[in-house]
């Protein structure tokens, strides 16, 4: 069972970006501007008069010089470019406002916030890395975006970076002491860096600035529930969502504070007050079915399970755990389509095909369940995926009846186990 994810973590997302969010490449023809002098012919022979180009346009004085009006006009296209970006995000688009921001910078490198959304909208579909990519040149070019600033300090903490990030934020709040944003995010840092005491320091600041604003009170809550001070931070959650009636999050960390306290019926009830805020909010989704499976009522976790699948169907440890749940309940046929549902979803993933390789055996089919197995042995972009795969197939072989010998040798003749290294001489 996994652990209740960080409150601190619990912020309210932009709907997720597929991976396919990479923009489309602006055409070729739009990164230069039109030739206005033709090449010269071979040999100084004149061209032909029929293909000739038009002649390039006389240079007047008194008068703008053409490359102006060409440099105005990719600005102008950059500015509908962003604009469409806007609109897109409005729209729920995201993978195409990406797009149309990236477009926007192509033709215009100088212009503002674009790379901030693109950050932001990475950031949405929990992509921290070309969010913070983002946010970076963001600031490069335009110091004073404090939205970026902040995003930026953020995103180094989440990455675990700490000194940068800790370093980043302290400068901006002694720059800007009245900014109650820049506090906030200085106090998610030092939570994210393990400094509880600078955490609640930098919150209260927050507090104590206006606006008043429901997240401050959701992540100080987080802070005292982690130095054991539950009931100040019950009060907290409170505050905040009373202030926030429809923050999905801040009902999801209350909850968490209650499992933790062992008031299951309680947290359950905090789950189920954040799935009514967000359908497809999936910590509270998991947070759900792990509390009613504490509660031994499994098919209603099975629900629950599913209902987070359909938000996140990439997500094969929710996928592994419902496959599991269904075939302890006996319900083998029904996980072994939620399996090969993963397969469906991506075919190219290793941890997809390991699930359905295991839920296969679990129906008997000792032969499918090989195939899949070795196919995610190759898919398993890390070593510890491979040496999974390798030791199911180990536990598969030494399970096998004798029927199926002759299929395990062709299996091992197939994929020969590595040759260990050679140990130096006089090693134990």
């Amino acid at each position: 069972m996994r652990a209740s994810v960080p409150s601190l973590l619990c912020l309210a997302l932009a709907a997720p970006v597929p991976a396919s969010a990479a923009a489309a490449p602006v055409p070729a023809d739009s990164a230069r501007g039109p030739v206005l002098l033709a090449p010269p012919q071979p040999g100084g022979a004149p061209a032909d008069t029929a293909a000739e180009s038009a002649p390039a346009p006389l240079l007047v004085p008194g008068r703008g010089n053409p490359s102006d009006s060409l440099i105005g006009d990719r600005r102008a296209r950059a500015r509908e470019q962003y604009a469409l970006g806007r609109e897109l995000e409005r729209t729920g688009a995201p993978a195409a406002a990406i797009a149309a921001y990236q477009n926007a910078i192509k033709l215009d490198p100088a212009i503002r916030d674009a790379r901030y959304r693109i950050g932001m909208l990475f950031l949405g579909a929990n992509q921290v890395q070309p969010a913070v990519k983002a946010f970076a040149e963001e600031v490069e070019r335009d110091p004073d975006n404090l939205d970026a600033i902040r995003q930026l300090g953020m995103g180094l903490a989440t990455l675990g970076d700490h000194a940068r990030a800790l370093a980043h934020l302290e400068r901006l709040t002694r720059r800007h002491p009245k900014d109650g944003a820049s506090w906030r995010a200085l106090g998610y840092a030092c939570m994210m860096a393990r400094r509880p005491r600078e955490a609640e320091a930098a919150l209260r600041r927050a507090i104590a600035l206006p606006p008043a604003l429901a997240i401050e009170h959701r992540d100080l809550g987080y802070v005292l529930a982690e130095t054991g001070r539950e009931t100040e931070a019950r009060a907290e959650y409170r505050r905040a969502a009373a202030m926030d009636p429809k923050d999905a999050a801040v009902w999801v960390n209350l909850a968490n504070l209650e499992r933790k306290q062992g008031r299951k019926e309680h947290a359950l009830s905090g789950y189920r007050e954040a799935e009514k805020r967000d359908s497809s909010f999936v910590l509270a989704l998991l947070g759900e079915a792990q509390v009613l499976r504490e509660l031994s009522r499994d098919q209603e976790a099975i629900e629950a399970y599913r209902r987070a699948l359909r938000v996140e169907p990439g997500d094969m440890q929710t996928r592994l755990e419902l496959v599991r749940l269904c075939d302890a309940h006996g319900r083998k046929d029904v996980a072994l389509e939620i399996a090969r549902g993963g397969v469906r979803h991506d075919r190219r993933s290793g941890e997809a095909r390991l699930v359905l390789g295991m839920a296969l055996q679990a129906n008997g089919d000792t032969r499918a369940a090989l195939d899949e197995l070795r196919i995610a042995e190759s898919l398993s972009r890390d070593p510890a995926g491979k040496e999974r795969a390798r030791k199911l197939i180990a536990a598969l072989r030494a399970d096998a009846p004798d029927s199926l010998r002759g299929l395990f040798e062709a299996d091992s003749a197939a994929h020969p186990a590595p040759v260990p290294p050679k140990r130096p001489a006089g090693a134990p």
